[in-house]
């Protein structure tokens, strides 16, 4: 009899204990209200997804510092771009190349810290190479669907172009109002 007594308030007492518990954490763990620094450092793989369920995106970091092969996901589950971080580098630097929704490349190249760098080239439809521009040049470069280049113009002499075409619309448009009146 004793012992059952013993073994019902032993059990009692854990039962309370368990519930006072369970209620304490409650309160101290109310993410609503808990403020956290950011102070974490990200050290391995983080993962993201769409709200269908489909992954999003893989990252890779290494002390904070971006590392390795990221990629992002269309809703699809096609890859959308992929960035290959030189983990020698002191900037965020990467090779990026971005996909469509069907897996055909859209556009390659350099970034760093953010910035587009060196040479970018861009694809057509079929995955063909389209356009390359040379950001340290400023040379924009059309090619054929054989591959063979078909234009060949600096930023510079592209931009003096415009400002000339436009110079002769605005002229155009002052003749024409002359005309009227």
């Amino acid at each position: 009899m004793k012992i059952k007594k013993i073994s019902f308030l032993l059990i009692l007492l854990f039962s309370i204990n368990l519930l006072a518990a369970n209620s304490k954490n409650k309160n101290i763990f109310d993410t609503s209200k808990l403020n956290v620094a950011k102070t974490q450092v990200l050290n391995g793989p983080v993962k993201t997804y769409h709200k269908n369920g489909k992954l999003k995106s893989k990252e890779y970091y290494v002390n904070n510092k971006k590392s390795g092969i990221w990629q992002y996901y269309h809703e699809n589950g096609k890859l959308k771009s992929e960035a290959i971080f030189n983990t020698l580098s002191q900037d965020e630097e990467a090779i990026v190349k971005t996909y469509d929704e069907k897996g055909v490349i859209i556009s390659s190249g350099k970034v760093v810290n953010g910035e587009m760098v060196d040479i970018w080239t861009y694809y057509d439809e079929m995955g063909r190479k389209l356009n390359t521009y040379d950001l340290k040049k400023g040379v924009i470069i059309t090619y054929s669907e054989k591959g063979k280049v078909i234009l060949q113009v600096s930023e510079k002499a592209l931009l003096n172009r415009l400002e000339e075409i436009m110079v002769e619309v605005n002229n155009d448009r002052a003749r024409a109002n002359e005309e009227k009146n």
